[in-house]
Formats: structure tokens, C-alpha cells, sequence
């Protein structure tokens, strides 16, 4: 059931319908967004969000988005449509055109999934035929288990949002200045506590510039990587930003998921271009900025061998691209992953120091839980902490509960209702989570 109308039914208010007619291309389009999001869901079958998504099509038909897929659909067998519409949803939503098989798997049967894949190679699709879909390119290169929306459909798909979108420039252009980071107090086991303090200590001012010059006079690489690694919610991405803080180091923010979702062909120049933008930084500020891939955990992970997918072979590309621009760097790089035992060991390699985030000892959870929540005794806060073992992310969490809670009731939770909200942040833990993505 759809998250709105359970809200409406819980608060006991009747549901209204949303409209079906009258509706203008963005509404159309965020609707075909909604049904996969349900489909993804697994709370409706494919075969019903074909169904809803063409009656919303013929009820409005003057509009460029229906338009165009009514008219592709009366040339168009029904099983190809799921393919149109993903398609769309793909393009508009995520900016991707680089569109493999495996991402269409979710929602076609067995039996549809191996015989419209077996077209499509054959060339033999009506999509294809009628220049709807055309294989993609990755740097000037046909890929052809890759395909894509054809620039033509594209425009008249989406002539009411203003057609084929403009290329995105992607860059490391999201500075995190050292003034803006608000200073936090972060527990660590021992063993990560004495990592950081010395990394703290190489990274700070004149101490730094002069390990640099001592390593460049013995002829070895100046470049400092470090990698975070290990269980989410321990204080790795805030970490780097303390040592940011403290160092009066700004940070330049990498973000790898927009990298890999921009369009055909340019995400090894985008990677490239990430390190480009890095070295002008350097160059252009006093202090050397650090240059962090955050949750990077689809950049470091195992590269595959013998790759034959288009989106394999990019993914392979852009790490051989970080790999060579880390053996080059001159300046400081991190990363933060939530991989344990999946990195790739030329990384891994690569990497001069390397810390990895278990989730905290009993006695630092206590303390956490003190730090969070002053008004504990030492004694709950000590319940609390032998009671549940988590990381200091799912502490404030239900930290966060509690305020809201205080907020909805203007009366500040108990212990008892701090302990019943533990309780519901373990739900589901240790239970095997379904595959989310389209």
C-alpha cells in the first residue's frame, strides 16, 4: 500500500482519489516514478503497473509524454512497453542512458527477461526497428548490451520539460570550507583513538609541509591516501571531517554516485576531471584541501575480471583511473567504505594508512550514550550500553526519536521509552534484506 494513503488510513481520514485527467507531462512523468517505485517494492506486479501507467496515457493524450508513448505503443508489442517505460524512468530520473539488461531484470519474468534480451542482440526488437532504442556508446564505441532512448524520442517524449537535458558537468566542486564544520566529540575503541590522534598530528600545519619535503628529498611519493573502513554508522565520514576541522584543511566532496549515473561515454572523463579540478585546488590554496570519496564502497571494491558488460567495463575503467591518479597524487585523498573483506587489493595497496571502524566497546557506548543524553545516570547509561550493541549512528538515531517524541508530547521520554525505541531499532536486524534498484 502506498505510504500516503497508510498515513491517511491510520489517521483515520478519508483517502482522496488523485486525479487521472488533466494531468501535464511532469505529472505524468512523476507518476511513471511512483509506479516503479511500488514495482520495485514488490507492491504491485509489472503487469499492473503497465496497465495503470497506459489508462493514464489514454486519458491524456494531448500532452508530449503520452503522445509520444501511445503513438510508439500502436506500433509496439505490449511485452516491449515495460522497456519504454523504464527507459523514461531511467533517463529523466537518474540521468542514466547507459542501460544493460541487468537492470531490467527485476520486473520482466524469466521467460519474457531471456526472450527480449535474445531480440534485442538479434536486432529483432520493434523498439529497435522503429528507432526507439539504440545501442549506447561509451567513448565513440558501440556497446550492444547497452542501449538507450534515441535523441529524436527523447525530444518528443519530453517536449513539454524541455527535451534532450544538457550534459551535467560533474565535478569536485562541493568545497566543505575547515570554518564551516561544526566541532563534534567522537568515541573511539582504542585501538582507532590512537590511529587518529596520529594522523591528526602528521596533518597539521608545518608538521605536515615537512614530512612532504623529507619525502620528496628521499625520492619517495609526497601523496597521503588513508582509507575508513568497517561497519556503518561508526564515526568514519565524521572523522574525516574533525581532522578537517582541526587541521584547517577544507575538503572537496566527491560524489560517486552522480559520477556513475551522468551520461554515456563521460564518466571516465568526469573521474578525470574530479583530479584536474583536485590539483588546481592545490595549487591555488595556501593549505593542500583533502580530497574525500565518501561511502565509496561501488569505486573500492573487487574489479571484475574478464568484464563483458558496458557498465562493467566502466566501472573497471574509472578505478583503473583512480588507481593511477593515486599513485600520482600530491596531495591528501580519503575515503570512507563500509567494506570489510570486498577490497580490492590494488586499492587496498595503494592505500598508505588504513583504519578500520568496529562498532564500540561497551564502555564507549556508555559513554556515547552520556555525551548524547546527559540526563541518563551512569547506571542507564550502562543498561543501555550492555543491552544493545550499536554504533554510535544508530545511538543518535534514537536519540533523534526522542526529540521528536518530546516535541509531539511537550514532555521529555523516560528511560523506559528511550529502551523501547533500542528495541525498535533492531528490528529486522540479522534478516536477509531484498535487492532494491532498477
Amino acid at each position: 500500500m502506498p505510504r500516503d494513503v497508510l498515513d491517511t488510513l491510520i489517521e483515520n481520514k478519508p483517502v482522496e482519489p488523485e486525479p487521472m485527467t488533466g494531468l501535464s507531462s511532469n505529472d505524468l512523468l512523476i507518476r511513471i516514478k511512483r509506479a516503479f517505485d511500488l514495482r520495485i517494492e514488490d507492491q504491485c506486479t509489472t503487469k499492473e503497473m503497465l496497465d495503470d501507467l497506459n489508462y493514464l496515457m489514454e486519458l491524456n493524450p494531448e500532452v508530449s509524454v503520452a503522445k509520444a508513448i501511445l503513438r510508439i505503443m500502436a506500433d509496439v508489442p505490449q511485452n516491449e512497453i515495460a522497456i519504454l517505460y523504464g527507459l523514461i524512468y531511467l533517463y529523466y530520473f537518474n540521468d542514466d542512458e547507459m542501460v544493460g539488461w541487468r537492470r531490467l531484470e527485476i520486473f520482466l519474468t524469466d521467460k519474457e527477461f531471456t526472450h527480449l534480451k535474445s531480440d534485442c542482440k538479434l536486432e529483432r526488437l520493434s523498439l529497435q526497428k522503429k528507432g526507439v532504442i539504440v545501442y549506447a556508446e561509451r567513448n565513440s564505441v558501440v556497446e550492444k548490451d547497452c542501449f538507450k532512448l534515441s535523441d529524436e524520442v527523447k525530444e518528443e517524449l519530453f517536449a513539454d520539460v524541455g527535451g534532450v537535458k544538457k550534459q551535467k558537468k560533474v565535478t569536485a566542486s562541493r568545497k566543505l570550507e575547515a570554518s564551516e564544520i561544526e566541532p563534534k566529540t567522537l568515541f573511539y575503541n582504542r585501538n582507532e583513538d590512537r590511529q587518529v590522534f596520529q594522523l591528526k598530528q602528521m596533518l597539521n600545519g608545518k608538521r605536515f609541509d615537512e614530512i612532504r619535503s623529507k619525502m620528496k628529498a628521499k625520492g619517495l611519493r609526497s601523496g597521503f591516501t588513508c582509507l575508513f573502513y568497517g561497519e556503518p554508522g561508526t564515526g568514519k565520514t565524521e572523522t574525516v571531517y574533525q581532522i578537517a576541522r582541526e587541521c584547517g584543511r577544507a575538503i572537496y566532496i566527491v560524489d560517486v554516485s552522480q559520477i556513475k549515473s551522468c551520461w554515456v561515454g563521460e564518466s571516465e572523463k568526469n573521474i578525470k576531471k574530479v583530479f584536474d579540478n583536485y590539483r588546481e585546488a592545490i595549487n591555488n590554496s595556501g593549505t593542500i584541501p583533502i580530497l574525500l570519496f565518501n561511502e565509496a564502497d561501488a569505486i573500492f571494491g573487487i574489479r571484475r575480471k574478464g568484464a563483458e558488460d558496458a557498465v562493467d567495463k566502466m566501472e573497471n575503467s574509472i578505478q583503473n583511473i583512480i588507481l593511477q591518479e593515486m599513485e600520482d597524487l600530491d596531495g591528501i585523498l580519503m575515503a570512507t567504505t563500509n567494506l570489510t573483506t570486498n577490497l580490492d587489493k590494488a586499492f587496498e595497496r595503494r592505500f598508505l594508512y588504513k583504519i578500520r571502524f568496529e562498532k564500540p566497546s561497551r564502555e564507549v557506548r556508555a559513554s556515547i550514550w552520556r555525551a548524547m543524553l546527559p540526563s541518563l545516570s551512569e547506571i542507564e547509561s550502562g543498561i543501555l550500553a550492555s543491552e544493545f550493541d550499536f554504533s554510535g549512528g544508530q545511538i543518535e538515531n534514537i536519540i533523534r526519536k526522542r526529540e521528536v517524541k518530546s516535541i509531539i508530547d511537550n514532555s521529555e521520554p523516560g528511560f523506559e521509552e528511550v529502551r523501547a525505541f533500542c528495541f525498535e531499532e533492531i528490528i529486522g536486524e540479522g534478516t536477509d534484506r531484498r535487492r532494491i534498484g532498477f
